[in-house]
């Protein structure tokens, strides 16, 4: 693992949120519709407490919405959790849980999605749930999915194959793992680029690399490069957007190869890595950083690490062609 950026570059990707006084704090806990069964209620809900938040935060969120940032990530810090999580067991198999009976980590990546953008769901993740509990599952240990533990998830840009892929991924802690070992890993381009010979580069933005379909759409026989063939590399020469996936990615040509290879070990060289506790809120850059996670030791006690996962896209228009009209789950067919 290499060094930490320094405090002041941490400060710029990291926001406090633990001061908020009881009318902000208000605007997390206070109940409305159930996000599971009244679903555009409650974004909408969602939508009109965000415009109350302390403008601190709605200026850190539309800082990251227009320009991003050199890491590609924003923490939010301190957030409001739900008041019964202490007693609510982690779900098994991603489940939603039964015990959960208030929606605090809900709303709070609803409010934080909708400064960026709009909640969607894939039909193939999760039964099309836009708030995904994220566990490890018995079995499922070595799994390079959500549901591993004791294997790095490796690093990957969420759905790399999607014609719909969210410019956002959110990721909420409500429980640490029980060794407060487990980091939630990411990577941006902009660190990783200059590390990158001229050759190298120019490669990666040629359509020479077929990625794969991800295991939770249907890729059953883990197979790697069944998707799409695009360019690693895209956008503005300078500053580009990135689509990667470490384990599903191949290249069609050797010296393709060797310019992934090369990018693997940039990533490798200028990762970093969060220990996510309850409160925490992670916003990642879907199109500038990639992102992983370390591995960590489930003990299936009902209190293993638990995350919430959401998905953000900037322009909900474009998948209304895989979408029934008034709902926000993207069915593309692979």
């Amino acid at each position: 693992m290499h060094t930490s950026p320094s405090s002041v570059q941490t400060e710029l990707y990291q926001v406090d949120c633990s001061g908020f006084d009881a009318e902000a704090a208000s605007l997390f806990l206070t109940a409305g519709a159930n996000p599971y069964t009244d679903a555009e209620e409650f974004l909408f809900d969602c939508e009109m407490r965000a415009d109350e938040m302390p403008r601190t935060i709605r200026r850190a969120l539309l800082e990251f919405q227009v320009h991003s940032n050199s890491e590609g990530i924003l923490l939010l810090r301190g957030l409001p959790v739900d008041p019964d999580l202490a007693t609510v067991r982690t779900p098994a198999n991603a489940h939603r849980s039964p015990d959960k009976h208030t929606h605090v980590s809900e709303r709070s990546l609803a409010m934080i999605g909708s400064r960026l953008g709009h909640l969607v769901s894939y039909i193939q993740e999760k039964k099309g749930d836009l708030f995904q509990n994220l566990v490890p599952v018995p079995g499922n240990e070595q799994v390079q999915s959500s549901g591993g533990s004791k294997t790095r998830l490796q690093f990957h840009r969420e759905t790399v194959f999607h014609p719909y892929a969210p410019e956002y991924l959110l990721l909420v802690c409500l429980r640490s793992d029980h060794d407060h070992i487990a980091e939630t890993t990411h990577a941006s381009i902009s660190h990783a680029l200059p590390l990158l010979s001229e050759d190298h580069r120019s490669l990666l933005f040629q359509p020479l690399y077929r990625t794969g379909i991800d295991y939770s759409f249907g890729n059953v026989q883990t197979v790697k490069g069944n998707g799409p063939v695009l360019p690693v590399l895209y956008g503005n020469p300078t500053d580009p957007f990135l689509n990667y996936d470490e384990d599903l990615m191949v290249a069609t040509t050797a010296e393709a190869e060797d310019a992934l290879d090369a990018l693997k070990q940039a990533i490798a060289s200028v990762y970093r890595g969060v220990k996510l506790v309850p409160g925490d809120l992670l916003c990642i850059d879907n199109r500038r950083t990639v992102h992983g996670r370390s591995s960590f030791t489930p003990r299936y006690d009902g209190f293993d690490r638990w995350l919430q996962r959401s998905f953000v896209v900037r322009d909900l228009g474009r998948s209304a062609i895989d979408r029934h009209p008034g709902e926000r789950v993207i069915r593309t067919r692979f």
